[in-house]
């Protein structure tokens, strides 16, 4: 669309009379773009730096994930036979967490998936009926429990965030001002080859960067997503310790 707007500018400025195209009208013409190219310019990094905030935190809370599973399932081994049924429990929720944010088919990632969230609350009841015989595991039940509380809260975190997202209104907005820079520049071009390859590259560029917007503001889709490491670690640190 930006340089389908070049295009149109140079189409345009073949039906123009030659007075609309004189030195004082490109002055004015480059002035007025100059504020557009600013704004854009400054809209653009505020996306930018938003849409890597989002993602950032993402990745961290993944990471949060995968350090909480394993710090649960070593307090369970510390807790003893007893807690084999949990630690069932936690190896089956976290390859299911690990199938839902990261599906290996290449389906939609499942943020809210009911029977991962069912198999999660089983593991915090089981935990709640559990007494310890000893200070000691009364004591690894307790930190246990919180961290059960810790995940719990990642988990909503991660649903809650991914309603927020960049406000479509705002990309239609940038798009425009792109669209009017763009034609700006096709009215006063020379017309030849060179400057129609200058001009797509560029088109390139900034769908580029809208592109690059849209990934990070989505991590869990696209081409830029969060790392997979920590949640696939945290699987094998419980399937051989």
């Amino acid at each position: 669309m930006v340089f389908a707007s070049a295009m149109v500018g140079m189409l345009i400025r073949r039906k123009l009379p030659k007075n609309h195209l004189n030195d004082e009208t490109q002055g004015v013409v480059t002035l007025s773009m100059g504020v557009v190219g600013t704004l854009t310019a400054l809209v653009l990094s505020l996306l930018i730096a938003t849409a890597s905030s989002t993602f950032n935190t993402r990745n961290q809370e993944i990471t949060v994930i995968g350090a909480k599973v394993i710090q649960l399932d070593r307090l369970l081994r510390r807790y003893g036979p007893e807690a084999d049924d949990v630690r069932d429990l936690l190896r089956r929720y976290t390859a299911m967490r690990l199938q839902d944010l990261f599906p290996s088919d290449g389906a939609t990632p499942v943020l809210e998936d009911p029977r991962t969230l069912a198999i999660f609350e089983e593991l915090e009841d089981r935990l709640a009926r559990m007494e310890g015989d000893s200070a000691h595991k009364r004591w690894l039940l307790s930190q246990a429990l919180a961290l059960t509380t810790d995940l719990t809260e990642v988990r909503w975190l991660l649903v809650g965030q991914n309603v927020v997202g960049i406000p479509v209104p705002v990309l239609l907005v940038v798009l425009f001002w792109l669209c009017l820079l763009f034609m700006s520049f096709g009215l006063f071009a020379p017309t030849n080859a060179t400057v129609t390859v200058v001009l797509f590259l560029c088109a390139v560029a900034v769908a580029g960067a809208i592109q690059t917007i849209l990934d990070l503001s989505k991590p869990f889709e696209g081409v830029v997503r969060v790392s997979v490491e920590p949640l696939r670690h945290a699987l094998d640190v419980i399937n051989h310790g």
